[in-house]
């Protein structure tokens, strides 16, 4: 529910605030006081193309901003989650368009700037606007469906519900067939490629850690001779004597003997000794092992060449396939699945065949079921708006259901619907935005709303213009049909008919005026006596005694009929 409405800097319209309330909200005023102004500025806050030629003359930028009630709307509330905006804890969201004259135009959700995408995406459940304007959702054929099916949603519901879940089976499966059926060529040459892959990493025969242990081998080879040089140096001092000098474990062995012989003296240095005699025991077995590495010492030049060609490959296929012999024996898992995957995958496309061919059946099954309900629906929803429309001064108007079969299959069916009129006798049926007026628009709306109000969301409608062509007995029946239509939604009328007016739960007067030589739209509430003034100026333009008499007559008429329903 839309329940404020500011506008600032806006065409005629200096600065207004329309407080607008549950129930039948009448606006009316003389021709040209700004009434129109007002729901082109509503139709731009709602996602409308906007154009700098509204701006107020002398002012940088207009400013249009709605408040609206979102407690029993919950496609918009999805909405809002979805953008990932945030209701006020009494569910209210404001909107704001801000139009500037250097074309720098913003639109905000809850002081949030959005897109006008975003802003149309929560709107088009807030608002239909009936008349010369967007916001239509009878211009749509799209949406014929969707009224279509909202009106008889009883009956509709399980069939439909069935269709959706065997579309989305369906999509599923041929989804997982079209990854399978690529081109036949592609495929040989990846089972090829594949089958290469494979054959190259088995060939090598890796194993884990292999690169690390061969680096360390090469390493050792080719260095081998450092290494005997250097170890038979260091064995050489230790453990072999010449002519000129004992060896360092001779010479340890003669230190300790010498000081083995100084205990007797001082018991002391028992440790010490011991300590040498440990020594010496630790320098034969260095020694030892020394002479052991030394003798193992490998020259060996074909085993390093052997060596650098395994570590050669190992990095080729680690060039390809991963970064250490893990990731490749892991890649090497992955590529053997997918050929099996691949050579078996016409096993399986056939399975899949089969299966998309009995879905395809069940959902033509279903859909053809759930077309010949909407069949049914479309001959009531016929003959109700022809009924409703024959109220509305519509006798020789003709309303049509089409139906056509869509090419491909759908989650909504096999249908394609659309909303035909012939609004005269002989004239050909032809679809509502061709053939339509604004006010014959309105009218087929507010007989479809009439129908459909228990079950529609979008919770205010805006007519304008719904008076177009029809005088004081018509006006009757369309204020009794708005009045009612108002119980379940929030309604905001344009009329210059009394009779419409006079129903109001709610009642503007729009109007212009000169401040400081400067023509402005002006919004005034109406009550009591003002509201009898206004309905005798629409009765016949004077307030005259008798037409003030017949206005007060008219309203309280209007008041006991309200009362009384």
């Amino acid at each position: 529910m839309l329940s404020e409405l500011v506008i600032s800097n806006f065409a005629l319209i200096k600065d207004v605030k329309l407080e607008l309330k549950p129930g039948l909200n009448i606006l009316t005023g003389e021709t040209g006081a700004g009434k129109s102004i007002i729901i082109k500025a509503l139709d731009m806050l709602l996602g409308g193309r906007a154009s700098t030629d509204y701006v107020r003359y002398g002012e940088d930028k207009a400013i249009i901003e709605g408040c609206f009630n979102l407690k029993d709307n919950f496609l918009a509330k999805e909405k809002v989650d979805e953008l990932g905006l945030e209701l006020s804890d009494d569910e209210n969201i404001i909107l704001t368009r801000e139009i500037s004259v250097n074309g720098n135009n913003k639109s905000r959700i809850n002081g949030r700037v959005v897109t006008l995408e975003m802003v149309r995406g929560i709107t088009q459940y807030l608002i239909d606007i009936h008349g010369q304007h967007e916001h239509q959702s009878l211009l749509n054929a799209e949406d014929h469906l969707r009224l279509l099916d909202e009106f008889g949603a009883k009956d509709l519901m399980e069939v439909k519900v069935g269709l959706i879940n065997l579309y989305s089976k369906l999509q599923e499966k041929k989804k997982k067939l079209e990854e399978l059926n690529y081109d036949e060529r592609e495929r040989e040459r990846r089972i090829d490629l594949l089958e290469f892959q494979i054959n190259e990493i088995e060939e090598a025969e890796l194993k884990m850690n292999e690169d690390e242990e061969l680096l360390e081998e090469r390493k050792r080879l080719s260095n081998a001779e450092e290494l005997s040089q250097t170890i038979g140096k260091a064995y050489s001092q230790l453990y072999q004597s010449e002519f000129e000098q004992s060896s360092i474990i001779d010479q340890v062995n003669q230190l300790s003997k010498e000081i083995d012989s100084l205990v007797k003296l001082d018991n002391e240095l028992e440790e010490v000794a011991e300590n040498l005699k440990s020594i010496n025991y630790d320098l034969e077995d260095v020694s030892f092992k020394l002479r052991d590495y030394h003798d193992e010492i490998e020259f060996n030049p074909q085993r390093l060449n052997l060596i650098e060609e395994r570590l050669d490959i190992i990095s080729r296929l680690k060039r390809k396939y991963g970064d250490t012999i893990s990731e490749i024996l892991d890649y090497q898992d992955t590529i053997i699945k997918e050929l099996d995957n691949i050579k078996n995958s016409q096993i399986r496309k056939e399975e899949l065949k089969e299966n998309i061919d009995k879905l395809e059946e069940e959902y033509l099954a279903l859909a053809k079921k759930l077309s010949s309900k909407r069949k049914e629906m479309a001959n009531i929803l016929e003959k109700n708006i022809s009924k409703e429309l024959k109220d509305l001064s519509m006798m020789q108007t003709v309303f049509k259901i089409d139906f056509k079969e869509r090419d491909t299959y759908s989650k909504d069916g096999i249908d394609k619907v659309e909303f035909l009129i012939s609004p005269n006798p002989g004239s050909k049926l032809k679809p509502l935005a061709k053939i339509a007026s604004g006010g014959e628009l309105s009218r087929v709306m507010l007989s479809l709303k009439t129908i459909t109000a228990d079950i529609d969301q979008i919770s205010t409608l805006i007519f304008d213009e719904i008076d177009t062509g029809i005088g004081g007995r018509v006006g009757k029946l369309v204020a009794d049909k708005l009045d009612s239509l108002a119980k379940n939604h929030q309604i905001i009328c344009i009329t210059h008919l009394p009779q419409i007016a006079c129903m109001a739960d709610n009642h503007h007067l729009i109007m212009k005026k000169i401040v400081n030589n400067e023509t402005e739209t002006v919004i005034h509430p109406l009550k009591d006596n003002a509201r009898i003034r206004e309905l005798a100026r629409m009765l016949d333009g004077s307030l005259s005694e008798t037409t003030l008499d017949h206005a007060e007559e008219l309203l309280k008429s209007a008041i006991n009929k309200k009362r009384n329903k």
